[in-house]
């Protein structure tokens, strides 16, 4: 029997910055299989290395702060190309240092998917961008495909390239 996926998603209730949660919500409505199981997380400190162990794969995603592509793009990232983007975290101690923390003792998942989806700010608002709010649906679809497909081939799906939007 196959480890259920874990897919989680990082954020806040603040604008473009709820996109990881975004997506989860996305999948939850699409009623996903048991095989699936949906996370939402606030702050990706050490809870974040507890819960990926003892998983299958693990999906992480995440609003990536960045000047250097427009709102609302999807990138499937490394986690050391994480920590070389020129972005920065809403969350303090953000994904990329908690990633680094878990690489460092041993902890990351050994079948790990990091995806993130571009904003040009946050704020204190609560309305996502309509870039950013059709990217997480877009996103929440084929993640929920992607996770059928694997199941009916009895392999793992892979989500597109690192430089397209989801379509």
């Amino acid at each position: 029997m196959t480890a259920p996926e874990l897919i989680i998603g990082i954020g806040s209730p603040f604008g473009d910055d709820r996109a990881g949660w975004a997506v989860i919500e996305g999948l939850q409505a699409a009623s996903p299989p048991a095989t699936l199981k949906l996370l939402s997380l606030d702050r990706p400190g050490p809870e974040l290395i507890e819960l990926m162990q003892s998983k299958g794969r693990v999906t992480l995603i995440d609003a990536l702060l960045t000047e250097d592509y427009p709102p609302g793009q999807c990138m499937a990232l490394t986690p050391a190309q994480l920590a070389q983007a020129n972005s920065t975290s809403s969350h303090g101690f953000g994904l990329a240092q908690t990633l680094s923390l878990a690489h460092a003792l041993h902890q990351l998942p050994k079948d790990l998917q990091l995806l993130a989806i571009t904003i040009k700010q946050t704020s204190m608002d609560t309305v996502m961008s309509l870039e950013v709010a059709s990217a997480a649906e877009a996103l929440a679809q084929q993640l929920l495909k992607a996770h059928q497909t694997a199941m009916g081939s009895g392999g793992v799906g892979s989500l597109g390239s690192s430089s397209s939007s989801p379509s």
